[in-house]
């Protein structure tokens, strides 16, 4: 077969079955350079170890290689800042980011007033952060920079979202929106109300709740202030925050 067509032919496979990209990556040596291209595309932090293995095969790799192939990049919580960092350093290629890293103010280093220095340079289309953990300030982040501009997919998951309420609009891919909401009061659902009305393009609203019993109320609350709320808007229960977002992609 012809190069070009073998490699279609593997590169087809290993992502309608992910699992045989490693077994497929020990065929040939060429080979394994199609293979690790894909597999490096979704890096998922899922813990400390699999975050040092990262760190690790980073050392062994030029720059280029993850600026190159890792689109898809998610930080969870637990995940120690400086390593963080490092990883951001080198992946300036995502396009699908997740930072879930809060500020930690019972910790003893210094937290950096801004790391998005580190990630200014970056074009998300889908973006979930915790903006008090990637911003290191209460002040919420200026969503007129061209880092936002590409947005189409974003989840807040932390509180300042009441503040970025009435700045939504000014990111102009947006379709889809995610809260992490606890309260379902005439205040919060005043601010829900003007986003759909700013935000021309969106198409989904969801707001993200703890648990079905939580749902339950919430769409309660919502119907009992108005039954005809804009149908853009869905509550559901968070459950495997790392699934659902590598699901999404």
């Amino acid at each position: 077969l012809p190069p070009e067509l073998e490699q279609s032919i593997f590169e087809l496979t290993a992502r309608a079955y992910p699992g045989n990209a490693y077994t497929f990556a020990l065929v040939s040596r060429r080979i394994q350079v199609w293979m690790e291209a894909i597999l490096y595309e979704t890096v998922t932090l899922s813990s400390q170890k699999v975050c040092k293995s990262f760190l690790h095969a980073i050392k062994r790799r030029p720059r280029s290689f993850f600026t190159a192939n890792v689109k898809s990049l998610c930080i969870p919580g637990d995940i120690e800042l400086d390593h963080a960092l490092s990883i951001l350093t080198v992946c300036q290629g995502v396009i699908n980011l997740a930072y879930w890293i809060n500020r930690n103010f019972a910790s003893p280093k210094p937290w950096p007033e801004s790391h998005f220095s580190v990630i200014s340079a970056l074009r998300p289309v889908r973006l979930s952060i915790n903006t008090t953990g990637l911003f290191g300030s209460a002040m919420p982040p200026d969503l007129t920079h061209p880092f936002f501009s590409r947005v189409s997919h974003l989840e807040i998951v932390d509180w300042p979202w009441p503040v970025l309420s009435t700045q939504f609009e000014l990111l102009p891919s947006l379709t889809h929106l995610a809260l992490d909401l606890d309260s379902y009061d005439e205040f919060t659902l005043n601010k829900l109300r003007h986003i759909f009305e700013a935000c021309v393009n969106l198409r989904v609203l969801l707001c993200l709740v703890v648990d079905e019993a939580t749902m339950i109320n919430a769409i309660s609350a919502i119907t009992s202030s108005d039954r005809n709320f804009d149908h853009r808007l869905v509550v559901l229960p968070d459950s495997d925050v790392i699934a659902n977002w590598e699901s999404s992609l």
